[in-house]
């Protein structure tokens, strides 16, 4: 046979036996994981339609509390300079690590609304359960770092983050 055609062979052989190799596996996973039966769409409402608008959610004044949730802008996010793993990554806030942002989301707090509503003694509480590993952590900026991101105020948060950084108030 001659080297072309023996090495034709060898690629059919290899993606024939590749191919049943992927098949076993995705028959496999198929058996252990059956789709998820599918859902009745839900029944439409009866009654007469409302007959005004709903009101509008109520705007806050707090300066630490966002308005009512908003997606997340990760490409503004980007833009101005933060490099969010997720959407409501919290360790892009000033003295929030991966350590902290878990003892955060265990103790219920999923993101940057969430957290901007607590107050800095709430948060001390939660650094107390944490153990001594986390008692030199300063959460005195997180709720107003987390309302600017929870807000899309990119732009602010990075120039609160560098002014902290220069004051050397790094929490």
């Amino acid at each position: 046979m001659d080297p072309i055609g023996e090495r034709l062979l060898w690629f059919v052989v290899g993606f024939l036996s590749g191919g049943l190799t992927i098949g076993g596996i995705v028959a496999r996973h198929r058996r252990e994981h059956p789709p998820a039966p599918p859902v009745a769409p839900p029944e439409p409402a009866s009654g007469p339609p409302p007959t005004r608008p709903l009101d509008p959610l109520p705007e806050f004044d707090h300066p630490h509390v966002p308005g009512p949730a908003r997606l997340i802008d990760v490409g503004a996010a980007r833009a101005a300079g933060f490099n969010l793993k997720h959407a409501e990554d919290l360790t892009i806030l000033e003295g929030i690590g991966p350590k902290i942002e878990e003892l955060l989301r265990a103790h219920g707090i999923e993101g940057f609304a969430s957290l901007a509503r607590l107050d800095e003694q709430d948060l001390l509480e939660i650094l107390e359960h944490g153990g001594p590993s986390f008692r030199f952590a300063n959460p005195e900026t997180w709720a107003q770092q987390a309302a600017l991101a929870a807000d899309n105020r990119w732009k602010d948060l990075k120039h609160l983050q560098e002014e902290m950084i220069e004051r050397g108030k790094t929490p």
